[in-house]
């Protein structure tokens, strides 16, 4: 009986009930008034009127009654429609649920959780084959290095700084997908961007370009992972400075309301692209880079575990400008000291 009375068909059949027994009272007095004024000689015209609005109040109450009880399942719904990828754990929520659809709710929970269990696998053996790579990796470099120079060693350790970036990049996405970042603290990002900047400057000028810096006057205090933080901004300065034309300037620019800008005036990336840019593996079309298009996967991965956004925007004049936002306002905190520019 508990079941019935908690099944969808049980909450209908009751609520329509209840409203077919006061319809049943409100008819039965209806009755004994038309018969009050019709002993007594009264007139009747209330029946004119009083009818279409009982039918209406009727309408109103079945409506009502028919929302309420399909409500959970609407909020299932809901929460099946926010499963993403990356929200592990979310599960649909079976408390007021009609005992017809609590099955089916188990059900795709079940099955959610085999499919987290599955993506974990492999993630678990991308991590651990990136891992157990890294040792023979670093001994082929270092029977590299001992070899005598020419142009087919040189070609061999550029392979191998190749492999071993890869590993790195390979090993860094699994483990943001593994792991929670670790506990974050208060970072001012005008101090990491001006870090960043300086210690990919150098690099960049190697290459024929250079990096700028545009600061805001005040700090911009936020809350995340300074390693990860700063490895998204060295792959999308590193894109850029790849992207850009030689000769030309790549301007890494933060904003007060915690944004980062890098721009570049390179060739600037189709509207369609915008979006598989972020696929790992992913190269454009007649791409000469010999990197293995994990850069930005990765920045994807550190900006959406920091609940941020990277967004992709035209460089007047031509180019590409990748948008790195902070959701929230910013925390300015009146007790921190500020630095000297």
């Amino acid at each position: 009986m508990e079941n019935w009375q908690s099944s969808l068909e049980g909450k209908l059949i009751l609520r329509l009930a209840t409203i077919h027994f006061l319809a049943l009272l409100v008819g039965f007095f209806a009755l004994a008034n038309k018969r009050y004024r019709f002993v007594h000689g009264l007139s009747d015209v209330s029946a004119v009127w009083a009818f279409p609005l009982f039918a209406l109040a009727v309408l109103c109450v079945v409506i009502f009654t028919v929302r309420a009880s399909l409500q959970p399942l609407v909020a299932a719904s809901r929460q099946a429609a926010a499963i993403v990828p990356g929200s592990a754990g979310m599960r649909l929520d079976a408390k007021d649920a009609p005992a017809e659809i609590i099955p089916f709710i188990h059900a795709v929970n079940d099955a959610l959780e085999r499919l987290d269990l599955a993506f974990q696998s492999q993630r678990r053996f991308t991590a651990d084959a990136a891992h157990e790579l890294r040792t023979p990796l670093a001994i082929l470099t270092a029977g590299i290095e001992a070899l005598p120079s020419g142009e087919e060693v040189t070609k061999l350790r550029e392979d191998a700084e190749r492999m071993g970036r890869l590993v790195s990049q390979l090993l860094r996405v699994a483990r943001l997908e593994m792991q929670p970042l670790p506990e974050t603290k208060e970072i001012d990002l005008r101090d990491l961007a001006a870090s960043v900047v300086g210690h990919m400057a150098p690099w960049a000028y190697q290459q024929g370009r250079e990096v700028a810096l545009d600061e805001p006057a005040g700090p911009v205090w936020i809350a995340g992972d300074e390693d990860a933080l700063s490895g998204a901004l060295r792959n999308l300065i590193e894109n850029a400075v790849y992207h850009a034309p030689a000769g030309t300037e790549v301007l890494v620019s933060v904003s007060a309301d915690a944004c980062v800008r890098v721009i570049d005036h390179g060739a600037g990336i189709p509207e369609k692209q915008c979006q598989q840019v972020f696929e790992r593996f992913w190269r454009g079309p007649g791409t000469r880079r010999q990197g293995a298009g994990l850069g930005l996967a990765i920045v994807a991965a550190v900006a959406n575990a920091h609940h941020a956004t990277v967004e992709i925007e035209s460089t007047p004049g031509g180019g590409a400008t990748f948008v790195l936002t902070f959701k929230g306002k910013p925390q300015r905190l009146q007790n921190r000291p500020h630095k000297q520019s």
